[in-house]
């Protein structure tokens, strides 16, 4: 998926600008480029279609030829690899979290064990006060 800008820079024109060059309509450059026809990427989240004027030209000399649009282009692998780093960044929060929670519940348990025993201390004491106070 590329941003407008990224289209303008590597020189992709818009299927309103690519129908002119054919003379063709929109809806039918954006079913070529569906078809496999002419090879185009999606811009603005999936919605529009770009493509070249070179493609467009090629298509036109030879209408039975077929194109890859799943081929990775350099867009499409920088988002490939910026997904998989947004995956490996939540993974590794989901580990820090676990983490996190993991030394809370020692430190929560380590606080009630030691309460129980200086209750026992203080238990142990009362009885031995108890007991010297009694003799």
């Amino acid at each position: 998926m590329l941003d407008q800008r990224r289209a303008e820079e590597k020189g992709y024109i818009t299927l309103k600008e690519a129908a002119k060059i054919a003379n063709y309509t929109p809806d039918y450059v954006g079913q070529l480029i569906r078809g496999g026809k002419i090879r185009g990427e999606q811009v603005y989240a999936n919605v529009a279609w770009v493509t070249t004027e070179e493609e467009v030209s090629a298509y036109l000399k030879d209408k039975g030829r077929t194109v890859d649009n799943n081929a990775p282009t350099e867009f499409g692998t920088i988002q490939l690899l910026s997904s998989y780093f947004l995956y490996t960044l939540i993974a590794l929060c989901a580990v820090a979290l676990l983490f996190m929670q993991y030394v809370l519940y020692v430190s929560i348990d380590t606080g009630i064990q030691n309460t129980y025993i200086s209750k026992a201390a203080d238990v142990k004491l009362i009885e031995k006060v108890v007991h010297v106070s009694s003799i």
